[in-house]
């Protein structure tokens, strides 16, 4: 049996490959017939044709003058032509003029002629052609041939079937050859197979002997082998292990039962209440330290009887959050205040509660489905809080005399502050009419006693000028740094990129020496003062002119950071910079890190700038290196209100 299996193969592979062979042969032998029809009939037509052709030309003078017997012997020349079996001549009229046929043919002659026409009646090719001179039709010649199809057809089918028979031995004996590379390979595995089956020896290996097709059936059929020897030593380990498990669940089991015992036994020493109750939220069972915390008797709190020693206050809230959570099979969470049965009163307490899904002892928490599924029983604690609530109580107390304090501080500090800048107002004020007297009797005696004074007179009288008109600027601006705080500002939608070129040009125009370059980059638009925004502008820019002017090729660039809070704005100069060890300086009153003999100034402007942006909610700062140049940065809100 197992040599006829092993056999069949072989013997389907043959028959597949003649089957093959002799289904396109038949195909190929079909095409070929029909187009041999095809062009045997064609070339039939073209030949009677051409007769009919040669016929006509020679019959016309006689078709003309009406010489039947020319006409005749044109005819009787087709004896040279055996396949013609008849043919006839008519003249325009349609009358027979001449006629010709063979001795054995009896071919019955049209009694009228058809127009120009080539087709099969029986087995006689029939044509009919109009003979045509000077474009006059003198006549119509009519030709019957034999047209022996069937004898043609055996004649080639007699050779196809030679060539088809021969071409299947050729290929059934090189196939047969050829298949025992395919098919040793697959006898092989089929013999492996059956050892594997018989011998239970997953080590069997069958031999490959190509890199083929067959080959890397070979490669997965010996990797298949290996995968059910894995999988065969794994099930005997798995059922080895399963046997060690089933060993080792009697002594978990066994262990549980002790694990229970322990825990009912830390359970009665937990501060804690732990209880367990029904899908319904009745008590069925004895809890001890229900029993000990509240001091009601088990045949009171059965059933929903332990909601009775809840404060009555607080049974409502209690009762409508219990009734969700049954519903819904949710965890259950409340703070209430339940009778101590020790100190006889009610104390605040930490009610829990946690439903049991199903019976492996899974709770809402260890689930992960999504649907509300019905409780088994409910898991619950009860945590005294009271002692707690207390202690937040007091430091909530606390926090609100703080911020009680925290207030008065703020409102002494802001009147302070408000007393601070009316003094600083009142003095700048004050001071305003002496340095005025200084300056103009410095003016008048330089004036009328200028040429009396020598030298050195006049030398100091300058200083005494130029000291009381610096005074002066001191106290403008430090005016115009105490009005700050008093002035209301109009907050509006500004066009910074408009207001910073506005300003650099009317500043620009007070500037002498070498022209700079000014880069004015994309500025969004921002909500805020414009006397004030222009102020800060001006500082900035003013202080870039000043530390700028002993530069050959200064530059001044302005432009803006924006994110989803706020807009960084920028000043950026190649100026003399400045130390950064002391940028904190940078923003203080009268703080100056260069000398008045380097650079002009009074030591306000940065600190007016600062206070401005800090009134608009955003903050300053400034980065630099000595002789290396300067950057000032500050911050507007994307959306402010008046301060």
């Amino acid at each position: 049996m197992l040599k006829v299996g092993l056999q069949s193969i072989r013997y389907k592979l043959l028959l597949l490959v003649l089957v093959s062979s002799f289904a396109t042969l038949v195909v190929a032998g079909a095409a070929l017939m029909y187009n041999d029809v095809r062009e045997f009939r064609q070339m039939l037509g073209n030949e009677l044709t051409a007769q009919a052709d040669i016929i006509g030309q020679a019959s016309s003078a006689a078709l003309e003058f009406n010489d039947a017997k020319v006409a005749a012997e044109n005819l009787a020349l087709l004896k040279a032509k055996p396949e013609i079996l008849a043919a006839a001549l008519y003249t325009a009229k349609g009358s027979l003029f001449a006629q010709y046929q063979q001795q054995a043919a009896r071919v019955e002659l049209p009694k009228l002629p058809e127009l120009d026409s080539v087709h099969i009646e029986g087995q006689r090719l029939v044509l009919f052609k109009r003979v045509i001179s000077h474009g006059e039709i003198l006549g119509t010649i009519y030709l019957s041939a034999r047209y022996d199809l069937l004898a043609r057809l055996i004649d080639y089918l007699a050779i196809l079937g030679g060539a088809m028979l021969l071409s299947l031995l050729v290929g059934g004996l090189i196939s047969s050859r050829l298949q025992s590379h395919f098919t040793e390979p697959i006898l092989a595995m089929s013999k492996v197979a059956l050892q594997v089956r018989e011998q239970r020896d997953f080590r069997l290996r069958a031999a490959k002997t190509s890199n083929d097709e067959v080959g890397y059936l070979v490669d997965a059929f010996n990797d298949m082998l290996a995968e059910i020897g894995d999988r065969n030593a794994a099930l005997v380990a798995s059922r080895q292990a399963l046997e060690h498990e089933i060993i080792e669940r009697s002594v978990a089991q066994k262990a549980l039962a002790a694990s229970e015992q322990r825990i009912h036994a830390l359970v009665s020493t937990m501060s804690s209440v732990i209880w367990i109750c029904d899908r319904r939220g009745c008590f069925m069972v004895d809890q001890d330290s229900w029993a000990q915390y509240t001091g009601q008797p088990m045949q009171e709190y059965l059933g929903l009887g332990w909601r009775t020693r809840f404060h009555p206050d607080d049974q409502g809230q209690l009762d409508r959050a219990w009734s969700i959570a049954l519903m819904q099979s949710s965890a259950f969470a409340l703070e209430a205040r339940l009778w101590h049965a020790e100190s006889a009163r009610y104390r605040f307490v930490s009610l829990r509660a946690v439903p049991v899904i199903n019976g492996d002892g899974n709770t809402a928490a260890d689930t992960n489905s999504q649907d509300n599924q019905e409780a088994q029983e409910w898991i619950g604690s009860i945590t005294d809080i009271d002692d707690r609530r207390k202690a937040e109580f007091e430091v909530l107390t606390l926090n609100m005399e703080l911020e009680r304090r925290v207030s008065e501080r703020t409102a002494q500090l802001e009147i302070a502050n408000k007393d601070l800048e009316s003094f600083s107002y009142s003095v700048s004020h004050d001071l305003r009419a002496p340095v005025r007297a200084v300056a103009g009797f410095s003016a008048i005696l330089r004036n009328t006693q200028g040429d009396e004074l020598g030298a050195e007179s006049r030398r100091l009288l300058d200083i005494i000028s130029s000291e009381a008109n610096r005074m002066g600027m001191l106290i403008d601006d430090l005016l115009s740094f105490s009005r700050l705080g008093r002035q209301a500002m109009q907050m509006r939608n500004l066009d910074m990129g408009q207001l910073v070129q506005k300003t650099f040009e009317q500043l620009n125009l007070e500037q002498s020496g070498p022209p700079l370059q000014f880069r004015l980059g994309q500025l969004p638009q921002a909500e805020g003062d414009r006397t004030l925004l222009g102020q800060v502008w001006a500082n900035l820019l003013s202080n870039a002119l000043k530390f700028t002017a002993k530069r050959e090729e200064a530059m001044i660039e302005v432009g803006a950071i924006s994110d989803d809070e706020k807009f960084t704005f920028f000043v950026r100069d190649n100026g003399a910079g400045f130390d950064p060890r002391y940028k904190d300086k940078l923003f203080g009153v009268f703080q100056r890190l260069h000398g008045t003999s380097e650079f002009a100034g009074n030591g306000v402007g940065l600190a007016l700038v600062q206070r401005i942006i800090h009134r608009h909610g955003g903050r300053v700062w400034a980065e630099g290196k000595p002789d290396a140049g300067a950057t000032f940065y500050f911050t507007l809100p994307r959306h402010t209100g008046t301060a």
